[in-house]
């Protein structure tokens, strides 16, 4: 006889057992009792979340000897029917294997035909959005005028493909995917029943891995009991899911904390070297870059953590000192890049090499995205004043100077260490606009060439609060006049964001002291053609 597995074995049997679906059953239970049941319901959400197990309570509330009743009893024949997939009442029909338009014919043939011993004919189709254009419009009139004694659920973990006149005869349930915390209660109470001996961290690391589904996490834990012997370890969990050891993940950090170029590349050598999937990493790292982050910005972060043991916690938090937040957020972006060129079909090792290669050596790294990171490194006081090269030419950080780069005197020298830390926002000078004004010019020639050019001989003079006065040479009133008009200046207040964070408004300005525009070659036939064609409503043909 085979094993019952743990996930069909412990379903919910009644409504109330349904983990973080309230919204649905108790419409459902209310409906029921005032005998409001409608006709075709239609339960859109992930898998694993219960949409099938919640299709069969309400059969079984509609089919209940006692009912129709909110609470089944769980105990008569239709029930217990219904629980081991023998009643006749209820039909659960998979639309991915049958999917065509003579199977809807079939189910119109029989829908006439009378319970067998409930009250109810419940049709149950599983992935509905399977049906073919033809067999979903066939389908149609039956779902909207079944007879009276038949109720459809459509089950479904991609609504957005389900035909709009099915959704318009059905009541839509969306079944929210449940939290780490939900899916980890529901490890805890079956390995309590069960006997099951496993560290809870080992059960936390299951819920985390499950991503929301009761499903999957359920029967992990199913197959962990019969592959160990005695009690189940975090290290047996995490062999199992092919996970990475939470060692491993504060051991990225403290590399990339450190700037150890050498270590973080050895590193992951010994990664490839263990034969791990490196896919799975980079996708583990971002979920633990995301813990340091919520602990540098929410002083109570406990809640948003979900499933996170409080001893994980505790090194998280002392990760987050490490590191600045502008260094977290660029590390994610680095390793979702990588990911994403992962997924596309990139060498994984390759990717996360030139990761871990960027963020621990950011002068290496060219493009104007790190060009803004290491501005705002410097800005905050975060790697002090620059060194001079080494006899291998790289620069290294020199030791903290007495002013930082906003010139403060040494008895404000606390302050790049909070703005650092993320407490004090960094102020907006002139000066940071000026030393940035090349990496603003390139943002905006990304968004439009002619705009570039009109700026070239362009210089920040002034800034008032929030508001950037732009000069520009005496001979230079068409550039000026340019610039002014708000789809311009739109393109370099977007630019001046980007790049600053802030929102800026602009004013353009001539500037005596400003060197004349210099006689350069003509503009290209590019430039010609976007200029007529802006100016003058002009067509190319």
């Amino acid at each position: 006889m085979s094993h019952l597995s743990l996930y069909r074995k412990y379903r919910p049997a009644t409504f109330e057992e349904v983990v973080g679906q309230e919204h649905v059953t108790r419409t459902l239970e209310n409906a029921i009792a005032a005998g409001k049941v409608s006709h075709a319901y239609l339960f859109a959400g992930s898998r694993g979340t219960g949409k099938t197990s919640t299709a069969k309570l309400l059969a079984k509330a509609l089919n209940c000897a006692q009912g129709p009743a909110a609470h089944p009893c769980g105990q008569c024949e239709s029930c217990t029917g219904i629980s081991a997939g023998t009643s006749l009442d209820v039909i659960e029909m998979d639309a991915a294997s049958n999917r065509g338009i003579d199977d809807i014919r079939d189910i119109r043939d029989k829908v006439a035909f009378s319970p067998v011993g409930g009250r109810a004919k419940v049709y149950i189709l599983d992935e509905a959005h399977m049906l073919t254009k033809e067999a979903s419009n066939a389908f149609l009139k039956v779902l909207e005028e079944p007879p009276a004694h038949v109720i459809f659920v459509l089950c479904t973990t991609e609504a957005h493909k389900v035909i709009p006149t099915i959704k318009s005869r059905c009541q839509k349930f969306e079944f929210r995917r449940p939290t780490a915390d939900m899916v980890l209660k529901v490890l805890q109470h079956i390995a309590a029943t069960e006997g099951i001996a496993i560290d809870e961290a080992g059960l936390a690391a299951i819920a985390r891995n499950s991503a929301g589904a009761f499903r999957d996490a359920i029967g992990t834990l199913d197959q962990l009991a019969s592959y160990c012997e005695g009690k189940i370890s975090v290290a047996d969990v995490l062999s199992l899911l092919g996970a990475t050891p939470s060692d491993l993940l504060l051991e990225a950090v403290d590399i990339v904390a450190e700037s150890d170029v050498r270590g973080a590349l050895l590193f992951i050598d010994r990664l490839a070297g263990q034969g791990r999937d490196l896919g799975q990493f980079a996708g583990e790292l971002i979920g633990h870059l995301r813990h340091i982050f919520l602990l540098q910005q929410l002083d109570d972060a406990g809640a948003v953590l979900e499933a996170v043991p409080a001893e994980e916690i505790v090194r998280l938090r002392g990760q987050s000192r490490l590191l600045a937040p502008a260094q977290v957020m660029r590390f994610i972006e680095l390793i979702l890049k990588a990911q994403g060129e992962i997924r596309l079909g990139s060498d994984p090792r390759l990717q996360l090499e030139l990761a871990f290669i960027a963020i621990t050596r950011p002068e290496v790294d060219l493009s104007a995205r790190s060009l803004l990171f290491r501005l705002e490194r410097l800005e905050e006081g975060s790697l002090g004043q620059a060194g001079r090269p080494d006899s291998a030419g790289v620069v290294r950080d020199a030791p903290a100077q007495a002013e930082d780069v906003r010139g403060a005197s040494t008895a404000s020298a606390s302050e790049p260490a909070r703005a650092a830390a993320g407490q004090v926002k960094p102020e907006l000078t002139i000066d940071k606009i000026s030393r940035a004004w090349g990496v603003i010019l390139s943002q905006v020639k990304k968004k439009k060439i002619p705009v570039y050019s009109l700026l070239q001989e362009s210089r920040p003079v002034d800034l008032d609060g929030n508001v950037l006065t732009i000069g520009f040479p005496a001979d230079a009133e068409f550039h000026k006049g340019q610039v002014e008009k708000p789809a311009y200046a739109a393109i370099v207040t977007e630019a001046l964001k980007e790049v600053t964070g802030s929102d800026i408004r602009l004013i353009c300005t001539i500037s005596e002291g400003l060197a004349p525009v210099k006689k350069s070659k003509p503009p290209s036939s590019e430039e010609v053609i976007t200029m007529i064609k802006e100016e003058l409503g002009a067509e190319e043909i």
